[in-house]
């Protein structure tokens, strides 16, 4: 009975905790972006990842051959903005070819959602970014340490989503008969990854917020003491 009013209790806590955090996350994002420093950091980061997602979809192709020579400067098909190439991922409704060396493939779902994408990679970094330089303030080690940790957290996402959609072309590369044993497995997969990632970084950028609310009862504390 004492163990399951535990469990009981440590639950709530938990809960009571994340409901803390997430309230406390709207807050945090608004102190990280007004600082121009951790503005600007967030802003390439996410346009990093908005530009490594387009390539590792197609929508940006390049090609030191000159593959493109004699296709059509600019091409459109409004009417396959629906269209699925693959979970999540749709046709392009607008091709321009710049150059014979690189193609730019834009449909508005696949900016949207790597959109989506890069601006929680792009928070995950302003926020982390912050806390750390609070951290550095208090000269806390260990405060450090845990920063350091989140901020791992925060990319870990990204580097999913990276290889789910690389992971084909990269098992072709590794040899035919790898890429035979292995596609049938994760190809599959493909619609578990994004929506997880999507979960992942939004829990990173929540759990970022919960320990400045434990440094102020820490601090606190030491003063009522």
């Amino acid at each position: 009975m004492n163990r399951l009013l535990t469990g009981l209790a440590r639950t709530g806590d938990a809960w009571d905790a994340m409901t803390a955090a997430a309230m406390a996350t709207p807050h945090r994002l608004r102190a990280a972006l007004t600082v121009p420093r951790h503005r600007r950091t967030g802003l390439i980061a996410a346009a990093v990842v908005l530009v490594v997602y387009l390539f590792s979809i197609g929508d940006l192709a390049v090609s030191a051959s000159g593959r493109f020579t004699g296709v059509p400067m600019f091409q459109t098909a409004w009417e396959r903005v629906f269209h699925v190439r693959a979970p999540y991922l749709f046709e392009p409704v607008v091709a321009v070819h710049p150059s014979a060396h690189l193609a730019v493939f834009v449909s508005p779902l696949n900016l949207l959602l790597g959109g989506i994408v890069a601006a929680l990679v792009g928070c995950n970094i302003a926020v982390a970014g912050l806390a750390a330089r609070q951290a550095a303030a208090c000269r806390t080690t260990s405060r450090r340490k845990r920063r350091g940790y989140a901020r791992l957290l925060g990319m870990l996402p990204a580097f999913l989503l990276g290889f789910a959609c690389c992971a084909p072309t990269i098992l072709l590369i590794l040899g035919t008969g790898t890429a035979a044993a292995l596609l049938p497995v994760l190809i599959p997969l493909r619609p578990v990854f994004y929506p997880l990632t999507l979960v992942l970084l939004t829990a990173a950028l929540v759990g970022q917020s919960r320990e400045p609310r434990v440094a102020r009862m820490s601090a606190g504390s030491a003063r009522r003491v």
